[in-house]
Formats: C-alpha cells, sequence, structure tokens
C-alpha cells in the first residue's frame, strides 16, 4: 500500500522508516523458516520491541509514540508484506499493552508495560473458546468472586499468542445467564496455579501468531487485576474488534501489494517466446485487475480508519473493509501466485504463507457470513439504501 509521507505525522514518518528497516533485517530472513514451523519468539518480539513497534499507540509521556489509529495500521502494512503472521502476533501483544496504559494506568501498566513495549514480555487477549466464538454471550468461562479476587475457571482457543504468551486479558462471565451484561475482562500471568496451555494444530505457516489456547482451573485474579468491569467489558471488546477488523483487512491488502510488486518485477524479467512476460495483453491484465481490487480494498480501509481516529461510527465501515480485502487476498493472490509460474513457490516470495494467512484472516474477529449479516442489517428497512 503506497502513501504520502505527507499524510504521515513526523513520529509516524520515523517509526514508518523503522518498520521497513526491521522487515528487510529480520522478517525477510526469518519468515521462510516460520512459516516451516520453525518459530523463535526471541528473533521477533525483543528485536521489534528495540525499535518501539509495539508501542505505536501508548502515550508519548509513557515512552511509545502516542500514533493514531490510522498511522498504526500503515506500520503494520509494512510488516505485513513480508510476513502476515508476525505482523498479527506483534500487534497484539502491542494492544494490551495500550489497554493496560488506559485501564490500569495505576496498577497493572507500572507492573507490565515497560516491558511488554520492550518485547521481553508477550500478551495476547482470550475470547475465543470452544463453543463461543462470535456469539460472544456464549462464553462459558467463569469468574467468581473470592475474598478480595476472582476465581477463573473454563477454556480459551484459537487465541493468538497462546503458544509463547507471559500474560493474557481474559474474558469471563461473572453473572452466569446475564449475557454480554456480564462479560468482565481479567489480567492474569500464564505462570498462574492452575493455568495450562492447549495446543491447537494448525499450518506451520501460521506459527509465527503462536495459536493455542488455555485451560483454566480455579486461577486466583487479584482485584488489582480487574481490567474493565462487567458492563464495561463489552463496550471494549467491540471497540477492539472493529479496529482488529480495520487492521486485519489492511494487512490483506499490504500482502497484495507486496505480490503485484513481486510479480511485476518478476514479469519484466522472465522472457518466454522472444518478449518479456509483461508484454503479453492476457498477462498484463491479470496484474491490471489484482491492482484495481486492491486500490478498491484501500479505499475502504482508508474509511474505516478515518473514522476510528474521528470518533465516528465504524462497525458497518469495518465490516465492509474486512469482507472485501480478506475476499480479494484470497483471489487476487491465487491469480498473482499464477502469474508468478513455479517461480513463485519458492521460499524468497510470500506467496504461499500469505494464501494461508489471508484464508486465516477471513475468520478473525468475525467471520465472513457474521460480517455479510452485520453489513445486510445495515440496509434493512431503509427503501432506497440498494
Amino acid at each position: 500500500m503506497t502513501f504520502d509521507s505527507r499524510e504521515i505525522s513526523k513520529l509516524g514518518t520515523s517509526i514508518f522508516e523503522e518498520a521497513d528497516q526491521f522487515a528487510q533485517l529480520h522478517l525477510v530472513p526469518n519468515a521462510p523458516q516460520w512459516g516451516r514451523g520453525l518459530f523463535d519468539r526471541r528473533a521477533l518480539f525483543g528485536p521489534a520491541g528495540a525499535v518501539g513497534l509495539l508501542s505505536l499507540q501508548v502515550p508519548l509521556d509513557l515512552g511509545g509514540f502516542g500514533l493514531s489509529f490510522g498511522d498504526k495500521v500503515k506500520v503494520l502494512q509494512k510488516l505485513a508484506q513480508i510476513d502476515f503472521s508476525a505482523a498479527m502476533a506483534l500487534v497484539n501483544s502491542h494492544n494490551v499493552a495500550v489497554q493496560l496504559v488506559k485501564a490500569s494506568p495505576n496498577e497493572l501498566s507500572p507492573l507490565y508495560s515497560n516491558d511488554l513495549m520492550r518485547g521481553n514480555f508477550v500478551a495476547c487477549t482470550a475470547l475465543t473458546e470452544p463453543g463461543a466464538g462470535s456469539d460472544l454471550g456464549q462464553i462459558q468461562t467463569t469468574a467468581i468472586q473470592n475474598g478480595d479476587g476472582w476465581l477463573l475457571n473454563g477454556s480459551k482457543t484459537w487465541i493468538i499468542n497462546a503458544a509463547h504468551a507471559d500474560g493474557v486479558v481474559v474474558y469471563a462471565q461473572t453473572q452466569v445467564g446475564s449475557g454480554v451484561k456480564g462479560i468482565a475482562a481479567f489480567f492474569i500471568r500464564a505462570d498462574s496455579l492452575g493455568f495450562e496451555r492447549v495446543a491447537v494444530a494448525t499450518s506451520s505457516a501460521l506459527s509465527s501468531m503462536g495459536i493455542g489456547g488455555f485451560r483454566l482451573t480455579n486461577v486466583y485474579c487479584d482485584s488489582s487485576h480487574l481490567l474493565y468491569e462487567p458492563g464495561k467489558a463489552i463496550v471494549d471488546i467491540m471497540g477492539a474488534i472493529n479496529r482488529a477488523r480495520t487492521y486485519v483487512a489492511a494487512m490483506c491488502c499490504a500482502m497484495v501489494s507486496q505480490a503485484l510488486t513481486d510479480v511485476s518485477v518478476y514479469g519484466h524479467k522472465r522472457t518466454a517466446f522472444g518478449q518479456s512476460l509483461d508484454q503479453y495483453q492476457g498477462w498484463r491484465w491479470q496484474v491490471a485487475q489484482a491492482a484495481t481490487a486492491l486500490q478498491a480494498g484501500e479505499l475502504l480501509v482508508r474509511e474505516a480508519c478515518d473514522l476510528i481516529d474521528n470518533s465516528g461510527e465504524v462497525q458497518v465501515a469495518a465490516a465492509q473493509a474486512k469482507l472485501y480485502a480478506t475476499s480479494m487476498a484470497q483471489t487476487q493472490l491465487g491469480t498473482l501466485l499464477h502469474a508468478m509460474g513455479a517461480e513463485g513457490f519458492l521460499d524468497r516470495y510470500a506467496f504461499l504463507r500469505h494464501l494461508t494467512a489471508a484464508h486465516a484472516a477471513s475468520l478473525a474477529d468475525g467471520s465472513t457470513a457474521m460480517l455479510l449479516e452485520r453489513v445486510a442489517n445495515d440496509f434493512r428497512f431503509k427503501p432506497g439504501a440498494i
């Protein structure tokens, strides 16, 4: 995705350049082996923290960059161009640092934020359960008050960073039968008594995401580690989900952008029957269609980012951006891979990793079917809207 540097704040330009260098120094050489399941978190989180990629939206006075959401998205795109999975791992840990700063500035932030920003401490957010995905009212993990704290019991699955997280934001039901109103958010350490990791077998192409789960058996959480009270947690969840849908869409656009670059370079130098591939009309048209589809995705992402940064109503815009961008990436990455021929299967290109990531992206933060229903509901009872 291409942006005029004048659109980015001075700080944003600086961290964008750092992201570019980080991607070339750490993602380009490591992503191929990570894509074969050989992920080492030390090669990702520490180096990322050292250049500020884990403190993008942390306020300036607390050691972060204080970026807008839109500028954060532009940084994530530079990372996702090389490895979507690594970018997802980083942003999920980053988001917890921002949560602690905003929701618990006096209790949790002083304990964990610095290590989160440095990459010494990795975190994740645990919403999904074996029997509860998009329907948050079905969350079965419980939190029962016990003295000055809470006892947490239940299971979480399909959680990004679960395999290597040191801390977890757990969403749990405090009042069985109350639906989303009873959900609260707790911050717990992975070394807590009763905390057990549960492996989730996924494609090795997603290994840097660290997808996995947890089993919680009477895990004690002190009242000081209650991040969002019942009633407030659902507001936080919905805001976070809309933001996630938007940056997932942006990162899908970034994968297609990188594929277009790779294909264009290859098509110019590879010859067949006496002329370069880009001299053949049929080949050029495939690339042109992908470029046009990418531009449409970029515009949807830009609209959602602007709404978020200006506190607008973003539910529909975020849903539309993710719906379109994930579908577009699935289609165009496959088309562009064929434009590369067998060359596209080589490790130095990201086609195979990114095709897997594009399909995973369509399931993250709301399935395609659920998002379609969300958009459809926006047009219901609005004559002439379609």
